[in-house]
């Protein structure tokens, strides 16, 4: 696969802006979904991004600690991004972004202005652990460096109607392990993240799909014969999937508050070619690797929207970006 160069890093604050809305008739790519699996092992977390591009390119990226930057070993992700791109003369669209910055609760919110439609679903996201830790009193801050990352309990985004319109939602949760220095500054993280939204107008035929579901992941290192959630969609018609919102969480079976190493997450409603309707939704956030440090639940929901149009005066081009790229940001794009 072919890869573009990184992208520079973003400046994050609890803000907004929108892009001009795209006018009918013109392409809009809406997101379906991503999934990123390291190559070799399981990783902290301090990068992850997918964002839906144009028509043939997405946009991906991920960091881990030292042993994914190649300080103490390098590692690579293999990554999915599902997309479609709609040209309707009956549906518009308008895009933006949203971005906040997540404390040690691991949660906030923030509204969107700018987005004015039917539906608001997520274009992608991105998760950074590069910020400063908070201070805390007269007790000295740590020395851990928030580039590393964090050992995590899960991750979710979502985009939810309020009386005055839209807001979008982040939780990220981080919890110890095994690195002393990074226990002790996990009360202190800040975390930024950037929702990317597409508002939807025009659009009447709506079906929802939403799934739920916790289970105990394989334990018996090394890399234990892990799988995810997936089942299968019973949908019909033309159209295309969209995302409203997602939770993954990863947590000690022993219900304490301890994180772990990552190796591939993501949810996924890989499209049917030319506007025809996902079969599968798949969810996973698994720790397999060489060693598992300890035995984890996996949990997820999944909050997405079928979205049926008129095939005489709509065209839906379907596509999965599939990609092996290094760490950082990257264009992805398609054969």
């Amino acid at each position: 696969m072919k890869l573009l160069i990184a992208f520079p890093l973003i400046a994050f604050a609890c803000s907004g802006k929108s892009d001009t809305a795209e006018p009918d008739g013109e392409p809009h790519t809406v997101w379906a979904g991503w999934n990123h699996r390291w190559g070799l092992l399981s990783h902290r977390v301090s990068l992850v991004r997918v964002k839906a591009g144009r028509d043939g390119s997405a946009e991906s990226g991920i960091l881990g600690g030292d042993w994914s930057t190649g300080e103490s070993w390098s590692d690579d992700v293999n990554a999915r991004v599902h997309q479609q791109t709609i040209t309707s003369s009956t549906v518009g669209f308008s895009s933006g972004e949203v971005s906040v910055t997540v404390g040690p609760d691991g949660e906030a919110s923030v509204p969107i202005p700018d987005a004015i439609g039917d539906h608001v679903v997520l274009q992608g996201f991105e998760i950074d652990t590069d910020l400063p830790l908070l201070t805390n009193g007269d007790t000295a801050t740590p020395d851990y460096d928030p580039r590393l990352g964090f050992t995590s309990r899960g991750f979710g985004m979502a985009i939810n109607p309020t009386d005055s319109g839209w807001e979008a939602t982040a939780t990220v949760r981080w919890g110890p392990r095994d690195r002393a220095d990074m226990n002790a500054a996990i009360p202190l993280a800040q975390t930024a993240v950037t929702l990317y939204w597409t508002a939807i107008t025009g659009s009447t035929q709506v079906t929802p799909i939403a799934t739920e579901g916790t289970h105990t992941l394989a334990h018996s290192p090394p890399n234990s014969p892990q799988v995810g959630h997936t089942e299968d969609l019973a949908l019909s018609g033309h159209g295309f999937s969209a995302i409203r919102g997602f939770s993954l969480g990863i947590d000690d079976v022993d219900g304490g508050d301890g994180g772990d190493y990552l190796r591939s997450f993501g949810i996924e409603l890989p499209p049917g070619a030319g506007g025809q309707p996902p079969t599968t939704l798949s969810a996973e956030v698994l720790n397999t690797s060489v060693i598992e440090l300890a035995e984890m639940s996996m949990t997820y929901s999944v909050d997405a929207l079928w979205i049926q149009l008129d095939p005489e005066n709509s065209d839906i081009a379907s596509e999965t970006i599939s990609a092996t790229h290094p760490i950082g940001r990257h264009t992805i794009l398609s054969e």
